[in-house]
């Protein structure tokens, strides 16, 4: 077979038809494959359940007189049947009383391919009634022959398989055959007769001219050839006209000053002038039969046909666009286009100016009017606009912002000391500072002199968030220009003062936010300079307050002033069931302080992960160093409160189950308190860390229950084990008060869900009595005994344990 036959359309046609004919007969045949396997299934179901029946009175009857002889008759004709390999009769002890095997079938790979698609239950285990029943046990057992069953569908389907396909063949012979008769061979006349027509100066007899569509075409053909030899004639002589005319069009274009693009509606470029070779860095011939898109950088090639479409014959359009030559380099370009209409064809026709020194003379201009000739930074009138912009937006989103008015410390000492160059270099070097430490949507300034000022646009949806935030910027600024800066060789140090102010306010324009920024500063100058200040005292002390705290929380982890504290959980018999573990701040100055007043700082400044971690290993040592004292029975678990944002940590399990392993204590022994609203926003991640950590004995408690937002449903679905009552719920409560119908309900919805029920903050007889009468049963508050050190509490509990002997 010749390479020029194999692209003949009757051999591609042969080949499809064939191929598509195999393919359709495959398909058939493996669709009525498919649809046997549940036939066969089904049959083979019904076969089993006819010999089922047909033994499973007299197997009864055998189990019912315990006859061993008529069950392996039973067994053994059961196995007669070819599907039936094994057969076994259970009695209703759960005895064996008869069984009859014999070898399966080999397991050819037929019937390994055939096992794989056709699956099923093989193994059949059918009851026997007994009357009067017994133990209900005696059954009849029937393990089929898979490999008989597979090996027997399998033949039964290649055969049909192989029939369907040899049908398929046939079929597709015979009609390809009368195909090539009447269609293919008068084609591949007409063809070579077209052949022939390229080379022939007087059109040769028609091939095929009978009344058909092949007549038509050939005759059409012949048609066209006479045509062709008259326009043939004509068009020779257009193109000597035109010569003359495309000579003179393509002087004007290669000698203008300008760029010329003439191009297509569709952007393609048909012809340049020699000045877009020069502007594109490249020969004529690389970009004819391009699009103008590939060397435009704002236009892509849909949106030039777009914009084309809309230039009439006498509207031209004028626009800029930035050029990539071949080099890769920008040239900002004005261009005008114009429509234009030769030989009734449309085109484009782009005049393009190299318009760099314009662009160039404009970006100066701009420059000297918005920014600092000097630092490069932003001036005050383009700092008052994005002033003006910001505030105008959080008037209407509720959001804030800070403005940080900054004045250099000893600044004019060193620039009349050691002149306007050094000065000039402090400056810069500021700006370079401020501009690496401050967020990129800031805005830095400066006003003239050592002024400088910051804009944050966007710094959080409270006023005390926001000057959190602001007073941290402050605190990296002041920490920065401390840092002596090294000029021409002198080593100088120039502090900075901040004044801070917040808006916005209605009531306060741009420019009376700028005036109560500098009002902050010139407090920070007359209390001794190199710190900051809010315009709002009461703010100023909580921000200062708060940097204090998250201060002191980086030195207790660091001196380790944390502590730990126990308070006991009991049962309504007094007995210590296990104990809370409560974190506490033993600070150097303030002494004991509880957390209450920083837990929140650490979990919005992060450190509540760290802070987490400690208390978790250093509970569990704990633990462990009273399991080597010696617990009592009664000690069940020690409970450890977890923060959303540590449990949610990537590692926690991890980090959970090495520290299980560091001090080798087994989960059971520890409890995890989480919080409702962490498990209604992280529902699917909470379930999979709580399940990973209840494999090792974990369990885990829902902590001040009653007071959040989750859905009891997520309840049902999470492996809890111990719901604990807030002491909102717990104080003052007597057993017929509105709390009392609350606890009620909390209490059986625990018992429902088979959860334990812990109350907190128990603090009278009284209160204890209606719990106990509500039906809960374990306590914790100080009723019973406040937080413990640990020594305090190993010694109640050895107290208690005694007690309880005696």
């Amino acid at each position: 077979m010749s390479f020029k036959f194999i692209h003949r359309i009757a051999f591609k046609q042969a080949r499809s038809v064939l191929l598509i004919s195999v393919l359709l007969g495959f398909i058939s045949a493996s669709w009525q494959i498919y649809m046997d396997i549940d036939l066969e299934k089904q049959r083979i179901k019904q076969t089993v359940a006819r010999i089922i029946n047909l033994h499973q009175d007299t197997a009864a009857r055998t189990v019912y007189n315990l006859d061993t002889l008529q069950g392996e008759e039973i067994t053994a004709a059961l196995i007669l049947s070819p599907i039936i390999h094994h057969a076994t009769i259970i009695d209703d002890f759960g005895d064996n009383l008869a069984t009859s095997s014999r070898d399966p079938a080999d397991k050819t790979w037929l019937a390994s391919m055939g096992s794989h698609f056709f699956q099923f239950n093989s193994h059949i285990e059918e009851p026997l009634i007994i009357t009067p029943p017994n133990q209900n046990n005696a059954r009849l057992i029937i393990d089929l022959d898979t490999a008989h069953i597979a090996n027997t569908y399998v033949h039964r389907a290649i055969a049909n398989l192989f029939m369907t396909l040899i049908s398929s063949v046939i079929l597709a012979t015979i009609f390809l055959v009368l195909i090539y008769r009447y269609l293919s061979q008068p084609i591949l006349d007409i063809a070579n007769w077209v052949n022939q027509l390229r080379q022939s100066e007087v059109c040769p007899p028609l091939p095929y001219n009978k009344p058909d569509e092949l007549g038509d075409l050939a005759a059409g053909f012949a048609r066209l050839w006479e045509e062709r030899k008259e326009k043939t004639d004509q068009l020779n002589e257009t193109i000597n006209r035109l010569s003359k005319s495309e000579h003179f069009s393509r002087s004007l274009m290669d000698n203008a000053g300008d760029a010329m693009f003439l191009c297509l509606p569709d952007s393609t470029i048909i012809r340049a002038n020699h000045q877009a070779a020069d502007s594109l860095k490249t020969d004529e011939d690389s970009f004819i039969g391009k699009s103008l898109a590939k060397f435009s950088k704002n236009f892509t090639a849909k949106t030039l046909q777009e914009l084309f479409a809309t230039i009439g014959d006498k509207q031209p359009c004028t626009l800029e666009d930035i050029q990539i030559n071949s080099l890769g380099e920008f040239v900002p370009v004005e261009a005008r286009c114009i429509r234009m209409c030769l030989n009734d064809k449309d085109y484009i026709l782009i005049l393009a100016r190299d318009i760099s020194v314009r662009k160039k003379a404009e970006q100066q201009i701009f420059e000297l009017a918005f920014f600092d000739t000097l630092t490069g930074l932003a001036n005050r009138r383009l700092f008052i606009d994005r002033l003006n912009t910001a505030m105008q937006f959080h008037q209407d989103n509720q959001h804030y912002g800070a403005v940080l008015y900054m004045d250099l410390d000893r600044f004019k000492t060193i620039n009349d000391s050691l002149g306007h160059s050094i000065g000039d270099a402090i400056l810069c070097e500021v700006a370079k500072r401020l501009t690496r430490i401050l967020p990129e949507n800031a805005t830095c300034a400066r006003f003239g002199g050592d002024e400088f000022v910051a804009l944050l646009p966007d710094t959080g949806q409270s006023a005390e968030l926001c000057a959190e935030i602001a007073a941290n910027h402050a605190l990296q600024i002041l920490e920065e220009l401390v840092i002596p800066f090294e000029v021409d060789g002198h080593q100088l140090f120039c502090s900075t003062s901040i004044g801070i102010a917040i808006f916005p306010d209605k009531k306060h324009s741009a420019m009376e936010t700028l005036r109560h920024a500098d009002t902050a500063l010139y407090r920070v100058k007359t209390l001794g300079r190199n710190s900051f200040q809010f315009f709002d005292p009461e703010m100023q002390s909580s921000a200062q307050e708060r940097l204090e705290v998250e201060k002191g929380l980086h030195q207790a982890l660091k001196n380790n002033e944390f502590e730990l504290w126990f308070q006991p959980q009991v049962s309504s018999d007094d007995k210590i069931l296990g104990a809370e573990a409560l974190l506490r701040w033993r600070h150097p100055d303030k002494g004991i302080i509880m957390p209450g007043s920083f837990i929140q700082i650490a979990e919005e400044s992060g450190q509540i992960v760290e802070i987490g971690n400690w208390i978790l290993l250093l509970a569990l040592k704990q633990l462990a160093a009273w399991r080597e004292q010696g617990l009592p029975e009664s000690f069940k678990r020690l409970a450890i409160n977890i923060s959303p944002l540590q449990f949610m940590q990537v590692d926690f399990v991890d980090r959970v189950l090495e520290m299980l392993d560091q001090t080798r204590i087994p989960g059971l022994l520890i409890e995890l308190e989480i919080t409702e609203n962490m498990l209604l926003n992280n529902f699917e991640i909470a379930s999979n860390k709580m399940k990973l950590l209840k494999k090792r004995g974990i369990s885990f408690a829902i902590d001040d229950f009653g007071t959040g937002y989750s859905s009891l449903r997520y309840l049902h679905y999470l492996p809890l084990d111990v719901l604990k009552i807030d002491r909102s719920f717990v104080t003052g409560l007597r057993p017929s008060s509105e709390l009392a119908a609350i606890v009620a309900v909390i209490i059986a919805t625990a018992d429902r869900l088979n959860l334990t029920v812990i109350a907190e903050g128990v603090e009278t007889l009284n209160e204890k009595s209606a719990l106990m009468e509500l039906g809960c049963n374990g306590f914790q508050g100080y009723l019973f005994s406040r937080p413990l050190t640990a020594q305090q509490f190993y010694d109640k509990l050895q107290q208690a344990e005694q007690t309880f002997l005696v």
